[in-house]
């Protein structure tokens, strides 16, 4: 959600529109800062603590939506619309002002896919009942792509007459990857061996353990040498062993790097409203590897670009894997295939669509 945001910000910030954001913060006194010209940051203190969970972010909420409201009358803002992403910012949002709402779930709380053995989290029925209410009270809902729209009206009929597909774009870096032995001296790996890439932050959801497992059955069936690399991830105590490497929580920016280093990349989450992994993947023509029943892997079975697998079935997603290392024609075939799946998703589409948005609900005469 951060590099979606990052990225809209930045395309609104080029055409000109004056955004103020406000998010949560530590300490005592509000910070500004101003990340693109045209666009404000105002980290505002509400009582969340450091390092933060679901259940602490929530509790503040009450805190930030009165402190926000004090903010909003001295600095004398008055927006025109406000979008808010994720819903506890549709709860914060809706106390704050009487403009229009325009509401981003990023993922929703019933479509999510439970991790074996995972008990319910201690927030879902409040986020199941709240994200129900903002279906209601927001004016346009956007979803980043049609299946998701329509996945989504399955559980929000509202959002026949509310929902508004608008697709994320990909920064060019990820287009334009450096050469893969650069990559691979840079980052002290082999120049030989196969790498995969599996990049998602630590969340049972994610599914890496079943990514662990598929890639151990490969190498079982596979004689070559090859390494599964998890971004994001600090991996299990007493260590996952010298073929899987966890590098733990990296910044966006060196994610260009580790992408050119693959051979393929895996995403194994049974649910994302979109997946912008799989995309900067497709974008840089390394090839991937993704369970039905998602947005990906619709398209990549009809397109290409990558291999699909049925998502309850283990054996299945060890083959897609061991198929790609064993044919390096298959991979040069699906990078040219990812490259013009990805092609059209660009961030001068993204925000001409999101400018052309709001300013169908926004409020006359207001100036942000």
């Amino acid at each position: 959600m951060n590099v979606f945001l990052l990225g809209l910000l930045r395309g609104l910030s080029k055409r000109g529109m004056s955004t103020d954001v406000l998010t949560r913060a530590t300490g005592e006194t509000v910070e500004v800062t101003v990340p693109f010209p045209g666009v404000r940051v105002f980290h505002v203190p509400c009582g969340w603590q450091k390092p933060p969970t679901r259940e602490s972010a929530f509790a503040s909420l009450d805190l930030f939506g009165d402190r926000c409201r004090i903010l909003l009358r001295g600095e004398r803002i008055e927006p025109s619309v406000v979008s808010a992403h994720y819903w506890m910012s549709g709860v914060a949002a809706r106390k704050l002002t009487g403009a229009p709402m325009i509401l981003c779930y990023h993922t929703v709380e019933a479509r999510k896919v439970p991790a074996p053995g995972a008990g319910q989290e201690p927030l879902s029925s409040i986020r199941r009942a709240q994200e129900a209410a903002l279906a209601g009270e927001a004016l346009r809902i956007v979803s980043f792509s049609e299946y998701d729209l329509a996945e989504n009206r399955l559980i929000f009929p509202e959002l026949a007459d509310k929902g508004v597909v608008i697709p994320p774009g990909v920064d060019d870096r990820f287009r334009h990857l450096p050469p893969r032995e650069v990559a691979r001296a840079f980052l002290g790996l082999s120049q030989t061996e196969l790498i995969f890439l599996l990049a998602a932050r630590e969340d049972a959801g994610k599914n890496a353990a079943g990514a662990v497992a598929a890639f151990r059955a490969m190498r079982d069936r596979w004689k070559g040498q090859a390494t599964l690399l998890v971004a994001g991830q600090e991996g299990p105590e007493g260590g996952p062993g010298k073929d899987v490497v966890f590098l733990g929580p990296l910044p966006h920016a060196g994610m260009p790097m580790l992408f050119s280093a693959a051979d393929a990349v895996v995403c194994p989450s049974p649910y994302e409203s979109f997946g912008l992994v799989p995309l900067e993947a497709l974008s840089g023509g390394v090839p991937v590897v993704v369970p039905e029943g998602t947005y990906w892997g619709g398209r990549i079975r009809s397109e290409g670009g990558g291999l699909v697998y049925p998502r309850d079935e283990p054996a299945r997603f060890s083959a897609a894997l061991l198929a790609l290392a064993s044919s390096p024609e298959l991979r040069a075939r699906l990078s040219m295939e990812g490259t013009a799946v990805a092609a059209s998703f660009t961030w001068e589409k993204c925000t001409a669509s999101w400018e052309a948005l709001l300013a169908s609900v926004s409020t006359p005469g207001s100036p942000r």
